[in-house]
């Protein structure tokens, strides 16, 4: 299967990369002992930043002050809320502050990706199974075609993400699907090499 990206329609939307998130320090990540998949999924989202950016692609970031069960508009501006240095945005990207776990429903990303005439998202950042896997749906109510970058996004424990990644490719890629009048759909999978290639090749 392929997923077709191009300068003019396609956007890298990168999911929650902030300091509490993603280090040892920070509030949620802190409560985790063991972050390497988060370590390697965020290296990964660096280096698709970095290629998407010599594409020319519209990039866009979010930011959840949705800390589990509360609403934590308190924390906008602490360093801990910030994104982490690695995946950091650049002037002229969207930045978007959520309170939902989806990244489209309490901001105006769609507006600002329609605005630059977006069609298509490749997808990254954590968590798999929170707000990545939403923000994936939202966007196919949305009617944006999403391509989750598997390796560039993570959960706290590899089962759960895996299970998130089922979720948004699984029900395509059986046997017969396409001839089923009914069926979940969220969006295909690839590989950070894979989509830093196609990038390369655009």
């Amino acid at each position: 299967r392929q997923f077709k990206i191009a300068r003019p329609d396609t956007a890298l939307v990168c999911i929650d990369l902030q300091r509490d998130f993603v280090e040892a320090t920070g509030r949620i990540g802190g409560r985790y002992a063991d972050l390497g998949s988060v370590d390697a999924a965020v290296r990964k989202a660096s280096e698709l930043l970095k290629a998407a950016r010599a594409a020319g692609l519209t990039i866009a970031h979010s930011r959840s002050h949705r800390y589990g069960a509360n609403i934590r508009d308190d924390l906008i501006g602490d360093p801990g809320y910030e994104l982490c240095d690695a995946c950091s945005a650049q002037p002229g990207e969207i930045v978007v502050d959520k309170w939902t776990f989806g990244a489209f429903a309490s901001t105006d990303l769609e507006a600002r990706l329609r605005q630059r005439g977006v069609r298509r998202i490749l997808l990254c950042g954590v968590l798999t199974n929170v707000c990545v896997m939403a923000t994936a749906v939202q966007a196919v109510d949305r009617f944006f075609r999403v391509c989750l970058v598997e390796d560039a996004c993570a959960a706290f424990d590899p089962s759960w993400h895996a299970k998130a990644v089922d979720l948004i490719n699984e029900p395509q890629v059986r046997k017969g699907h396409a001839d089923q009048p009914v069926g979940l759909y969220f969006g295909e999978v690839s590989s950070s090499q894979d989509v830093v290639r196609g990038l390369r090749d655009m």
